[in-house]
């Protein structure tokens, strides 16, 4: 599952590895790779170090074993944070080796991928391509109709699969559950 945004600050990265760590938590085994090749955020959201990663696998300067980290004890949750960042992101992500890389990492593994926001670049598009969907994730009150659709366009132009639409940062007093009847 590719997890994105229309645009950055969506939450897209907090969606993706709280999801990892959930699937996890109901005891899946779980891959959560940082896709996003350009602005990573999320080993440091666990407090993991940055160091090697998915650009080293993808370029072959190491192996899954070298940069899988374990970022929750007891839980069959697996992170392989981004790498440094390449000069090529579109192109590496959208390469044979990725696609293989997917292919033999759902054998094993519920694979969730970090991405880029799509309307900035076509990174989350690219990856969507090969695999199974992708969720994408917009902010109450701040994404605009037309960046979802703009955002959507962009995955169906690939022929991507879209799972769902999460809606994050709801106020509490936005997310109140209410019963009655008015005229």
């Amino acid at each position: 599952i590719v997890v994105t945004s229309p645009m950055p600050g969506d939450g897209k990265s907090t969606v993706a590895a709280n999801l990892a760590a959930a699937l996890a938590g109901a005891g899946e085994r779980v891959i959560l790779l940082e896709g996003d090749l350009r602005r990573p955020v999320v080993a440091e959201s666990f407090g993991l170090p940055e160091g090697a990663g998915l650009t080293n696998l993808l370029t072959a300067k190491a192996s899954l074993e070298e940069v899988a980290q374990y970022p929750i004890k007891d839980l069959p949750l697996t992170m392989v944070a981004a790498g440094s960042i390449p000069p090529n992101p579109s192109e590496l992500l959208g390469s044979k080796t990725m696609r293989q890389l997917l292919e033999r990492l759902r054998e094993e593994y519920f694979v969730v991928i970090d991405a880029p926001p799509l309307l900035p670049v076509t990174d989350a598009a690219v990856l969507t391509a090969n695999a199974d969907g992708a969720l994408v994730v917009i902010s109450a009150g701040k994404t605009l109709d037309a960046q979802l659709d703009a955002a959507i366009a962009h995955l169906e132009q690939v022929s991507g699969h879209i799972l769902g639409v999460i809606i994050n940062k709801v106020q509490s007093a936005q997310a109140g559950y209410g019963y009655g009847y008015g005229y």
